[in-house]
């Protein structure tokens, strides 16, 4: 029957509303496939039981939030029919001059977000945005389905083009024939009516059928016509991107010590809590992969090891990738760099695997203490690099400076980088559907715009190294080693050992047993050390200390010191 890959049983109208139920069914069924719903045009959709039903989305192809507000169904022993109220948010600024004074005086503080997530429970104060009506009509033998949809050609709050309740609700209704099409297996009769009786001008309504018939056919001349339509108005065309079985890779880099890990934790729990479930690929500067500890087990994570990513990607990251891609269905994974990566190099290097990925954003993470208190930082080549290349600039640690400081990074930043999102991060969280929405319009700009694309050939020097012609001169030399701590240390011996590694320490971390403390996660950034608790997970690591520096010497129980070179 054609509704059973909705609802898989007898439908009982009379101890449920069954309309809320198939409507909700397909939203969650296309988007538990993420490129199913990316394909059809969906951006992100958020289900809300205050009071009534609802749920709030946005397209593709539209500058507006939608929201569809159950409204109650009707029923007799032939069929049901569900109605909802459709509403339209614009968010844009361009859209938002539209609106009369009295409707932007919803939008003067950012309260109006929260109350459109639950948009059922405040019809009253959105009246004006309701600008249309859904129907549902399903055959209770579930071989038949009817979906409808009718609004007015113009109306008098809207004066502009754009915002005509017609024009603004067919990226709505295409997206929905579209989804149950996806469902049913099958393409639908659509119709639209066109009416020459003068009161009903100012209508519109179109309508698609998907299986037998849900209305006997009406011969009465009602002074309207239904014309035929291979597809619904302003159906969205997928893209490349969309169509593409690739997975997206997301580059993450940041300087050694800038938080990249825990902010990658916080990234990957706002994904997984949403089913975007994503892999990882990390590369750790040294023998030991702690960070790949710090990640947890609920993500597939793939550690290269074999020195700087951006030195040897070509060669140690493919096999890492089609692994992550065999053992997990994510269509997305993230690239966390050392902290010693040059993401230019690193983009570049992945244009050589286009055959079996795509490259996504590159995210870099910078350090506000660090970058506040040295702000001759700004003009390290390294760090330069990272900042002028980020389509995102994550500026960590906010929680640690004053608002007037970071106010002034902020502007030297975007003073950098001009295109790039600016996300603030303290603790390690930061405002993830900023970034996610800056992701999807990104993604919906064919994959072009962004400053992750732009590439001067001449300066890529790391091809050159991997087709066998020398490092042109000045290119950095980092060393690491890995210090084994097999007993229980003091507090202060922690500092002492690592200080006593080298003559230039960049960066430390391991997992070490502190007496009186237990099992800690040590990081060291900027002579500044810092001991938390170790997870409970972490307690059957190896106690190591992994060193990052330039000049260091050998310790008793240390691994061998490992020079690399970084473009």
């Amino acid at each position: 029957m054609l509704l059973d890959c909705l609802i898989p049983r007898d439908l009982s109208p009379a101890s449920q509303n069954e309309g809320s139920t198939l409507l909700h069914n397909l939203f969650m069924q296309i988007h538990l496939e993420r490129r199913v719903a990316r394909s059809l045009g969906w951006r992100g959709f958020l289900p809300s039981n205050a009071g009534k039903f609802s749920w709030t989305m946005r397209l593709a192809n539209s500058d507006l939030v939608y929201g569809i507000v159950f409204d109650g169904e009707e029923y007799d022993d032939e069929a049901i029919a569900s109605t909802c109220s459709l509403y339209a948010f614009p968010v844009e600024d361009t859209t938002l001059s539209y609106l009369t004074e009295d409707m932007k005086a919803l939008y003067e503080n950012d309260a109006h977000i929260p109350k459109i997530r639950e948009l059922s429970k405040y019809v009253e104060e959105f009246e004006d945005f309701r600008v249309g009506t859904l129907s549902l009509i399903f055959r209770r033998d579930k071989e038949g389905f009817n979906l409808s949809m009718r609004t007015a050609k113009r109306n008098p709050r809207f004066t502009e083009r754009p915002m005509r309740p017609a024009r603004m609700l067919s990226a709505l209704f295409a997206a929905l024939y579209h989804s149950f099409a996806e469902v049913f297996k099958t393409e639908g009769r659509l119709h639209v009516l066109k009416s020459r009786a003068a009161p009903d001008r100012n209508n519109y309504f179109i309508e698609a059928e998907f299986g037998l018939s849900v209305f006997e056919d009406e011969e009465e001349d009602t002074g309207s016509d239904f014309i035929s339509l291979k597809a619904p108005p302003l159906s969205y065309r997928p893209d490349e991107i969309d169509l593409a079985e690739q997975p997206l890779i997301h580059i993450l880099c940041g300087f050694l010590g800038s938080g990249k890990t825990t902010f990658l934790q916080n990234w990957l729990n706002f994904l997984h809590t949403r089913e975007r479930f994503t892999g990882v690929i990390q590369n750790e500067f040294g023998d030991i992969d702690l960070d790949t500890a710090l990640i947890g087990d609920e993500t597939c994570v793939e550690a290269l090891n074999d020195g700087c990513v951006c030195c040897s990607l070509s060669d140690s990251l493919r096999p890492g990738i089609l692994r992550l891609i065999e053992s997990t269905p994510a269509d997305q994974m993230i690239l966390e760099t050392t902290g010693l990566a040059n993401p230019d190099n690193v983009v570049h290097s992945l244009e050589e695997l286009s055959d079996i990925c795509k490259i996504g954003l590159v995210v870099s993470v910078a350090d506000a203490p660090n970058l506040i208190s040295h702000p001759e930082y700004l003009g390290d080549k390294l760090r330069k690099a990272q900042i002028e290349r980020a389509d995102v600039l994550v500026i960590s640690k906010a929680d640690l400076v004053c608002d007037d400081s970071l106010e002034g990074l902020v502007h030297s930043l975007r003073a950098m980088n001009k295109k790039a999102l600016t996300v603030i991060s303290a603790n390690g969280n930061a405002n993830f559907a900023a970034l996610d929405h800056f992701f999807n319009l990104w993604i919906d700009k064919k994959y072009g715009l962004f400053t992750s694309r732009k590439h001067n050939p001449g300066e890529d020097t790391m091809l050159l190294s991997n087709a066998g012609f020398a490092m042109k001169p000045g290119a950095s030399v980092y060393e690491t080693c890995s210090v084994m701590l097999g007993e229980p240390v003091e507090l202060d011996q922690i500092e002492t050992i690592i200080r006593q590694s080298g003559r230039k320490i960049f960066r430390a971390k391991g997992i070490v047993d502190v007496r009186e403390k237990g099992c800690c996660e040590v990081q060291y950034t900027d002579g500044m050390l810092t001991v938390s608790e170790a997870r409970e997970d972490l307690l059957a690591c190896d106690r190591w200390l992994t060193i990052i520096g330039k000049g260091l010497k050998p310790q008793a129980g240390s691994t061998a010191i490992r020079k690399q070179k970084c473009l």
